[in-house]
């Protein structure tokens, strides 16, 4: 266990002086050097958690206030990385604790608990924060390679397979391409001229069959611009690994593209042109930068995302080019409130973020809404019209429970999303806990409620994505996914709910719902496109319903539909749970004309078991080993192996969650018949994509 010189800094929360003693002592036995500091008010607990770095609490119960419970909710509140010990009196009061949210409840005369816990304890947080530590030396690293190779002048790119997975800037600029996107996946070949095929074909095959100890090789030869025109580079071949995989590094050198000084780079790179702040690549800098000083114990900070309301009307109303006078002079107003060691950037269209190193609440509110006032005083006249600003901001902690920048700033957003509801012209401070509850949308019996209203009032509503075929047989498929409406206007995935919904055995009637709808849908559809078929997601409360197939033949009739327009989906894992029952259903779906697929494939121990035992049709690879194949190889391993075993049974293979070019060209090479994910298509309300255009 690697901590500060040492040092157990051990916060007690505890009324009893004599308590406490009690505490150290048995501490300090089991070996430990301990810096201890006894609070018993909430304030000074709080005032305590804010202001030092603790390795360890340890709280009593015997206290009248506050309670355990108390103290964990201001410690997550705080989104502090800190392990609760609570120590309880007798058994009856031990027994009422386990649900407080503690790390561990332990009675007050079992000091060899209390020791075997804290010793426990430690070795987590440690490890948590050792991770943490590594997981930014490992961004840190990334980061300067990653600058580096911008950076250079020269021409540089990664190869796997001859294709391309990573150019730089210069690269892009030397062959004429504007995005990283318009090369992905581009053989490295069509980049060199016909003329010059043969040549470098002889001159790669024989570096890539050398070690990789051996030294880069050189080729010359003539390149093809984006735009078809032809010019000499020299091009030299590296053994490299990027994030553990083989490939091969290419340099290209063109004295042409050497413009420009160091200095005027850097000064573009680290100040936005229009309002002169910091550019968002160095304020993201600078917010790593706090970060790590507060997980070095160094300080805690707060971040401020302030986000100018409505500024699109005002773009409207006066121009693009009188809109940017005004942030210019809105930026400088921000500036010139700047107080020492304050940091702002200019983080997007309409957004200013704040670094402000203190952790003191109050204090950080005084600055904000001085932020808030410097936007409301703002006043502007264009052409006899008055322009009048307001502004929303958003409050995050910057402290040691963040790994990284886009933690910080999507807490800060939320926050400011917050404000925005409410109407704007306000400041809203980011709480952890407020924000999980909003998350699971509360409780869950206010989740049966919400479940049963929506079935009763169609809050529920369904997206469509496209299924596409890239060695399979040409079909128009798409898979329906579940969303739920809230209140308020924002949409859920299933995600988020459907837990709640089996936990008290709605699923039945929620997959009715679902298939009620997507038949309409489909009904309506195919009087159009007669050869749409919907992939449906069934629940094991209905896999265990022996009417549902009776049911199902009802409404399809109703519609005048038959089973072959539908392919039914669940879980392997919920398939092996009910083994029986799902044959059975299986078989009596086939029989009107259905398929079936297993959703998930290849979570279970052995892959063969599922498709020994069910006659199913289709089997969707688990997205988790589709989602960064392209980066593991052991991911890379496991969906080909998926896609060999399901070949050899004679079935059809899915690859869901296809995410990028490169997994989606290495998916091709495998040989899987068909492929979904955000990369293809996002899903949709609307039943819109081009099968006939698919050009995968």
């Amino acid at each position: 266990m690697a901590r500060a010189e040492g040092i157990l800094r051990l916060l007690i929360v505890d009324d009893s002086l004599t308590g406490a003693d009690t505490v150290i002592n048995a501490i300090r036995t089991a070996g430990h050097a301990v810096r201890a500091s006894r609070e018993h008010t909430l304030t000074e607990i709080e005032h305590a958690l804010a202001n030092h770095t603790w390795d360890l609490l340890i709280c009593s119960d015997a206290m009248t206030s506050p309670k355990p419970p108390e103290i964990i909710n201001l410690i997550h509140g705080l989104a502090k990385d800190l392990p609760c010990l609570v120590l309880a009196a007798d058994k009856a009061s031990e027994e009422a604790l386990f649900t407080c949210g503690a790390h561990d409840v332990i009675l007050l005369a079992d000091i060899k608990r209390l020791q075997f816990a804290v010793d426990r304890e430690l070795t987590n947080v440690f490890n948590r924060r050792l991770a943490r530590r590594n997981e930014r030396a490992l961004r840190e690293s990334e980061k300067r390679s990653h600058a580096l190779l911008e950076s250079s002048r020269d021409a540089v790119a990664y190869m796997h397979e001859g294709m391309h997975i990573y150019v730089n800037s210069a690269y892009l600029a030397l062959f004429g391409y504007e995005e990283a996107e318009d090369i992905d996946g581009l053989p490295f070949l069509d980049m060199i001229s016909v003329d010059d095929h043969g040549r470098f074909k002889s001159v790669f095959r024989q570096f890539t069959e050398q070690s990789e100890t051996t030294a880069p090789e050189t080729v010359t030869v003539q390149c093809v611009k984006s735009d078809g025109k032809i010019f000499k580079a020299s091009i030299e071949f590296s053994h490299a690994r990027v994030e553990g995989e083989n490939c091969t590094q290419v340099v290209i050198r063109d004295e042409a593209m050497l413009t420009g000084s160091d200095q005027q780079v850097q000064l573009l790179r680290d100040h936005d042109f229009l309002t002169g702040l910091y550019s968002r690549m160095r304020f993201m800098d600078e917010l790593e930068q706090a970060i790590h000083a507060a997980a070095e114990g160094n300080g805690d900070a707060e971040l401020l995302y302030i986000v100018l309301d409505e500024f699109q009307s005002v773009k409207e109303k006066v121009g693009l080019g009188i809109s940017d006078v005004i942030l210019k002079s809105v930026a400088d107003l921000l500036r010139k409130n700047l107080q020492q060691d304050e940091l702002i950037g200019y983080y997007s269209d309409r957004v200013f973020t704040v670094i402000i190193p203190s952790s003191d609440n109050d204090a950080v509110d005084l600055r904000a809404e001085s932020y808030r006032k410097v936007v409301a005083d703002y006043v502007s006249h264009v052409d006899g019209s008055t322009v009048d600003l307001r502004c929303s901001i958003g409050i995050s902690h910057i402290n040691e429970s963040l790994s990284t920048a886009e933690n910080a700033l999507e807490n800060a957003d939320r926050a400011c999303v917050q404000a925005q509801h409410a109407g704007g012209d306000r400041i809203e401070r980011y709480h952890p806990l407020e924000d999980k509850k909003a998350e699971s949308g509360g409780s869950s019996t206010e989740w049966q409620t919400k479940l049963e209203q929506a079935l009763q009032n169609d809050e529920f509503c369904l997206n469509y994505q496209p299924i596409v075929a890239l060695h399979g047989e040409e079909q128009e498929i798409y898979e329906v996914l579940l969303r739920y409406k809230q209140a308020d206007g924002t949409i859920l995935s299933a995600e988020s709910f459907i837990k709640h919904a089996a936990q008290f055995d709605m699923m039945g009637d929620i997959d009715k719902w679902v298939i009620r709808q997507a038949i309409d849908a489909l009904a309506e559809h195919q009087q159009k496109f007669p050869k749409t078929r919907f992939f449906i997601k069934l629940s094991k409360q209905t896999l265990c319903t022996r009417e549902y197939v009776d049911w199902l033949c009802a409404t399809l009739n109703a519609h005048n539909l038959d089973g072959r327009s539908l392919v039914f989906e669940i879980s392997e894992t919920a398939a092996l749970e009910h083994i029986e029952q799902a044959k059975m259903m299986i078989a009596q779906l086939k029989n009107i004309g259905c398929e079936f697929g297993l959703e998930h494939f290849g979570s279970g121990i052995d892959f063969s078991q599922s498709l020994s035992v069910l006659d199913v049709d289709y089997l969707k690879i688990n997205g988790n080993f589709v989602q960064n194949m392209a980066k593991d190889a052991e991911n890379q391993a496991a969906v080909k192996a998926i896609i060999e075993m399901t070949k050899q049974a004679g079935k059809r293979c899915i690859a869901e969650f296809v995410s990028d070019a490169n997994s989606l060209a290495l998916l091709w090479r495998l040989g899987v018949d068909y492929a979904q994910g955000y990369y293809i298509h996002e899903p949709s309300d609307k039943l819109d994509y081009n099968f006939e255009d698919d050009d995968l």
